[in-house]
């Protein structure tokens, strides 16, 4: 599983919307779909900002 699937799978499990997701990573929604489809570099900042406000971990980023 790639980390943009991994983050729009935990989304979809605690029942956050895009625009929360947007608004946790400093992206436009059109940016987000990027993330979703592996196709935007996430920075380290944004993800650290991802894990502490959903408070699960990343296990792709651990492999």
């Amino acid at each position: 599983m790639t980390i943009g699937a991994e983050i729009d799978s935990i989304r979809k499990n605690l029942g956050l919307s895009v625009v929360d997701m947007c608004n946790i990573f400093d992206v436009k929604e059109s940016e987000y779909f990027l993330i979703v489809r592996g196709q935007y570099k996430l920075s380290v900042f944004q993800l650290i900002m991802f894990v502490s406000s959903v408070c699960k971990p990343l296990n792709s980023v651990l492999k």
